[in-house]
This record gives C-alpha cells, sequence and structure tokens, in this order.
C-alpha cells in the first residue's frame, strides 16, 4: 500500500482541494497547521524512510511529523495526485547566515497559473505557510510574515528571505537545479547520520497552531515568530511529555519520549 491522496487530505483536515493556486495555497497551509516538524527519528539514531508506505504509517496513520524529507516526500505525493508537476530541489540552509552549507532542505518549485511558486511543507524555521512567488521581486505579504526571493550572484543562487523587525533574515538558498530521487534519499542519510547536521545532537519541533506558531529547541518552547516570541523552559519530564502530546499533537509513545529526554535533559537550549 502506497500514498493515499484521502488519508492525506483527512490527516491536514481539508475536505475540498480548490483548483489553480488556490489549492497550492490551501494544502500548503492545511499541511503545516496539521503535521508538526519533528526530529525524533535522527535524534535517537534511526534514519527516516522515505518510501510512501512508510511515510503514510508514520506521519498520517500514527500521526507523527517529520523533517523536510518527509514532509515534502508526501507534500509531493499529494502534488502529483492532484495533477501538479513539483519540480524538486535541493537547498541550502541559511538561517541568517551569509552563505549556506551542504544541500540539506528539499523543496518545490511549480508552475501554476502562468508562475513560478516556491512549495514547502518541510522547514523547521521561520518557512512560509503559502507558496512564496518566485517571479515577483518584492515582499509579499503571507499569512505568517513578509517573505521576499532575492538573487546572490556570488553563491549562484535565489535565497529566501523573511522579514523580522526592520531586516530580512535568510532561510535558504538553492540554485534550481532538479534534485533527483537518489540525491533526496543520499542527503537524507547525510542528514540524519552526519555529525555536522543538527539533528543528531537537538531536539526540533516546529507547528504553526491557531494561536501562532510554536518551536521547540531541545527544552525551550516559544511561541510566535521573530522579532515577537516568548519562550519558556521546561524542567520536568512530565511537562515535556505533555507538551509534545498536547501543544505538538505528537503520537509518540513512553520509551521514545523518556529516550529523547535522556538526551535533551542537560543540551543547551539555545541554538
Amino acid at each position: 500500500m502506497g500514498f493515499r491522496l484521502n488519508a492525506y487530505l483527512d490527516r491536514i483536515r481539508l475536505s475540498n482541494v480548490p483548483d489553480g493556486l488556490a489549492g497550492l495555497r490551501a494544502l500548503q497551509e492545511s499541511h503545516m497547521r496539521a503535521i508538526p516538524f519533528e526530529n525524533i527519528d535522527p535524534l535517537l539514531g534511526r534514519v527516516p524512510s522515505l518510501d510512501p508506505k512508510s511515510l503514510s504509517d508514520k506521519l498520517l496513520a500514527r500521526e507523527r511529523g517529520g523533517y523536510c524529507f518527509e514532509h515534502n516526500r508526501l507534500f509531493g505525493h499529494a502534488l502529483e495526485a492532484l495533477g501538479y508537476a513539483p519540480r524538486t530541489l535541493l537547498a541550502r540552509v541559511r538561517n541568517g547566515a551569509p552563505e549556506g552549507g551542504a544541500r540539506t532542505h528539499q523543496a518545490f518549485e511549480v508552475t501554476v497559473e502562468a508562475a513560478r511558486w516556491l512549495a514547502d511543507t518541510g522547514f523547521g524555521g521561520h518557512g512560509a505557510l503559502h507558496p512564496v512567488g518566485l517571479d515577483e521581486p518584492g515582499p509579499q505579504v503571507l499569512p505568517n510574515g513578509a517573505y521576499r526571493v532575492v538573487r546572490d550572484a556570488v553563491a549562484g543562487e535565489t535565497v529566501v528571505e523573511r522579514q523580522a523587525g526592520d531586516v530580512w533574515i535568510s532561510l535558504y538558498g538553492f540554485d534550481g537545479h532538479t534534485a533527483r530521487r537518489i540525491d533526496l534519499e543520499a542527503a537524507n542519510f547525510l542528514c540524519a547520520s552526519w555529525d555536522g547536521a543538527p539533528f543528531k545532537a537537538n531536539l526540533m519541533l516546529a507547528l504553526h497552531g491557531p494561536d501562532g506558531r510554536r518551536a521547540m529547541f531541545n527544552r525551550a518552547l516559544t511561541l510566535g515568530m521573530p522579532p515577537e516570541t516568548e519562550t519558556r523552559v521546561i524542567d520536568r519530564f512530565e511537562d515535556f511529555a505533555r507538551v509534545l502530546r498536547e501543544e505538538f499533537r505528537l503520537d509518540v509513545d513512553h520509551a521514545d519520549l523518556a529516550a529523547v529526554w535522556a538526551k535533551i535533559e542537560t543540551a543547551p537550549t539555545r541554538r
């Protein structure tokens, strides 16, 4: 059993998908509001599977989340099933830095209504709830803030930025070349296994709820988007388990919760 579109739409609570750009927007926002970003498997030494059956079991049936390769592989299956033609990209995460690292983030370029759009449900940082227009040179006001794309001629990349107060923060950059399935498999293994990636050493969660974006870095729980955020540090395992189950809506068994807590109990609460 592979990808099931009806099960996906039930999971993201979307009963009707409009045509064209409206449908693309609805899919991305509904996905990001329903399925959390989380890296529990890599943190516990597991390489996430990207095959359709495993993704459907984990993110749909078991109501878990995942990191970018899991989110966007699932999202990509939905786009294809609905008649979109997503083109896969690999990006270098910047998160405010002047240049990116390895190609460890997946996103899509989707052409719809005679324009190109960057569609992405799996960025664990401050990603856009709606696709970002790649042909629009100016700022774009989306449901969770203002975004823009700029050209970095030195790196040969298109860079996605988000406005935070009076400044623009770089999120990630991509060169526009189409990534193949083997590229994604290799990048997924690298992200889950490499000490140079953040996922083996730190817990990272994110979910866009009705009261704003929730994020967690190890034991630090943050509500809101920069520059307006509130953060508190969780000190007890019981509170940690409740937050994951109730605020991030993650179905994680007790053994895994205990194993995660053991790894983050004394870990830093700032990146």
